[in-house]
């Protein structure tokens, strides 16, 4: 294993040259999230240079009462004469298992570009829906204390996990997203009784890129559909099968076209999970019970199977997770 101090270096060298984000973007990221135990680097033979990144960020998610541990993939990269190659494919494979090693329930990751959704489909990323709300502000935000705009986020975290699931974050996590927003001059304020997470963009205007309504207002859970806000794919599929049928969040209609058999008192498919082979398998729901039985299967033998994300079709409430104030 390279030392981490060169790990770190060919780490913000792709970062730097595939994104070109400023030297101080890279040295807050680089010193407040770069963890070498879940940074996926292969580079050149003489380790001069790095090929290709992935990356994943620890979090949690919560809906109702129940939490997981979700990833978030972030920077994954190839360097333009390397493209073409599969290489980045090979680096999130080994992050996905990693991931489903240490228990992580799915995968989530924002694309930078729209042409990218379909490339994270084909590793069984289904879409996810919601409101990114971007206004230029009128007016000038009065500053909150560090103190109150923490406790109103958390707040506001938990108000929104009562009705889907939302992605939550760390204090830690949620001071690297007020340092960030601090190197574009921005910061966390209010205008009449909004609560709004700005920064200046390159014409010195005001933008949102979160605004938080005043606590007695009803919080917004619309989805635009026609928006794409994210991707997230299923990990630990037994499991989230399992947590999903428990509580009644399952779609059993939308199975149906997949099933190999189905009644009113169970549900049998196949799915194939290229990423996780472990996952691959025959899985029966006994929809009385709201249990899973599953049978792990050889690809060659499974029967039309669904992939990851297919079965996140059926699940919508998972697929409406609320994804805010990411790092990008």
């Amino acid at each position: 294993m390279r030392p981490k101090a060169e790990q770190q270096r060919l780490y913000e060298e792709i970062w730097r040259t595939t994104f070109g984000d400023s030297d101080d973007f890279i040295a807050l990221y680089s010193r407040t999230t770069f963890d070498p135990r879940r940074t996926h680097l292969l580079t050149a033979l003489d380790q001069s240079r790095a090929l290709s990144h992935v990356q994943y960020l620890p979090y949690l998610m919560r809906y109702r009462d129940q939490w997981w541990r979700a990833g978030y993939i972030s920077g994954a990269a190839t360097e333009s004469d390397q493209r073409g190659k599969g290489l980045v494919q090979h680096l999130m494979r080994a992050g996905h298992q990693q991931m489903w090693r240490e228990g992580c329930l799915c995968a989530f990751l924002i694309p930078a570009e729209e042409w990218l959704y379909q490339f994270y489909r084909k590793m069984g990323y289904a879409t996810l829906y919601g409101k990114r709300i971007t206004p230029t502000l009128q007016g000038t935000p009065k500053e909150l204390s560090a103190a109150e705009a923490w406790q109103q986020y958390l707040h506001w975290q938990a108000t929104l996990a009562m009705c889907h699931p939302t992605v939550m974050h760390s204090y830690l996590q949620w001071r690297t997203l007020l340092a960030s927003l601090a190197l574009e001059g921005g910061g966390i304020g209010t205008i009449g009784g909004t609560t709004y997470y700005y920064y200046k963009d390159a014409e010195g205007k005001t933008q949102s890129v979160l605004e938080i309504p005043p606590a007695e207002e009803a919080v917004d859970t619309t989805f635009d559909e026609t928006a794409p806000f994210g991707m997230l794919r299923p990990l630990r599929i037994a499991q989230l099968l399992t947590w999903a049928a428990e509580l009644g969040l399952l779609k059993f209609d939308l199975l149906a076209s997949h099933a190999l058999y189905h009644d009113e008192q169970r549900i049998v498919f196949d799915l194939l999970d290229e990423q996780i082979p472990v996952n691959s398998g025959r899985y029966c729901i006994l929809r009385q019970r709201r249990q899973l039985l599953f049978a792990p299967r050889p690809s060659d033998r499974l029967v039309k199977p669904l992939t990851p994300d297919q079965l996140l079709a059926a699940l919508p409430t998972l697929q409406h997770t609320l994804v805010y104030a990411m790092m990008e």
